[in-house]
């Protein structure tokens, strides 16, 4: 995951943009009679409109937090939309091939980002969500809640943030028993209908 990498280094317009071609270009590759792409390009558009205006925002001013909280917001709607389109797409195939797949991998991540946008947003509305180690507030770093969202995901419990709040510690609570029921039941479901091979029932 290159997500912390790309987070230092790029400008937050370019990484909106980058993501935003991810999401809009999964949701292409899925949804052959281009119901949904549409759908998909709408929302991005409006979910860079907000960023470029909480960019021009200034941080401190009475007005930035809501703008950043509605670009998280339409964030989280394109990412929960093309998760939607990326399993309508894995419940509707006849059989279960690679790229069935790689779709399931692709929501699993797909759930990182999501529980990832929706951890800042909580965090916007009450800074005290998230506490971070002793060593990081020597650093002056700011908790990065989307290697934290990951973390949760795999829960694996590195400890070095930590949920303060009750609606924090709910959330990750929900994104550690998604991740582990994910794995356990949906993806283990998907790789033994590809072992089966043709002729297997509907994941549906």
């Amino acid at each position: 995951m290159g997500f912390p990498f790309l987070e230092d280094v790029a400008r937050p317009l370019f990484l909106v943009l980058l993501l935003d071609v991810v999401f809009v270009a999964g949701v292409l590759a899925v949804d052959a009679e281009r119901h949904y792409v549409h759908r998909a390009l709408i929302i991005a558009a409006i979910q860079v409109g907000l960023t470029m205006v909480a960019l021009v925002d200034r941080e401190g001013n009475a007005s930035y937090p809501f703008a950043i909280a509605f670009a998280l917001l339409a964030a989280t709607a394109l990412i929960l939309f093309s998760t939607y389109c990326v399993l309508r797409y894995v419940l509707r195939a006849q059989t279960i091939t690679d790229d069935q797949i790689y779709a399931g991998i692709s929501m699993y991540l797909m759930l990182g980002f999501a529980f990832g946008a929706v951890f800042y947003l909580v965090s916007i509305l009450d800074p005290k969500s998230f506490a971070a180690n002793v060593e990081l507030l020597a650093r002056g770093d700011k908790p990065d809640l989307m290697y934290f969202s990951f973390v949760t995901l795999a829960t694996l419990g590195y400890g070095d943030i930590t949920p303060r709040t009750n609606i924090a510690r709910t959330l990750s609570v929900v994104e550690a028993l998604a991740g582990m029921l994910y794995i356990a039941i949906f993806m283990a479901r998907l790789v033994s209908r590809h072992a089966e091979g043709p002729g297997s029932e509907p994941a549906e």
